[in-house]
């Protein structure tokens, strides 16, 4: 898609170009690991059953609408929606987000 950010493999990068390289943050990178473990991304969370409802219910509770929460969060209204009606899993970022603008822990 044109104009569409993408974070790729470096297998799949050689098709597109680079537009900004995140630096890794060095604290983490030089942490020492033991056995399987790796650092929460995208790949390792499961949400909640009704994870959509949970969300909904708190942002009324706290009197704000999808347009307030969105603006708080750095995410547009219809994605919020949409993630209200658990049409779409929001990304990790997205979901720490709301985690921590609800005070509610969405992951199992």
């Amino acid at each position: 898609m044109d104009g569409a950010y993408l974070k790729v493999c470096a297998e799949c990068a050689k098709y597109g170009k680079v537009v900004k390289r995140v630096p890794q943050n060095p604290r983490i990178s030089q942490a020492p690991r033991s056995g399987n473990q790796r650092p929460q991304d995208e790949e390792d969370y499961e949400l909640v059953e009704n994870y959509g409802r949970i969300i909904k219910e708190i942002r009324e509770k706290m009197q704000l609408t999808q347009e307030e929460l969105g603006r708080r969060i750095g995410i547009k209204p219809s994605l919020l929606a949409k993630i209200e009606q658990e049409k779409i899993i929001p990304d990790f970022q997205t979901l720490r987000k709301l985690e921590l603008s609800l005070k509610v822990r969405l992951r199992k």
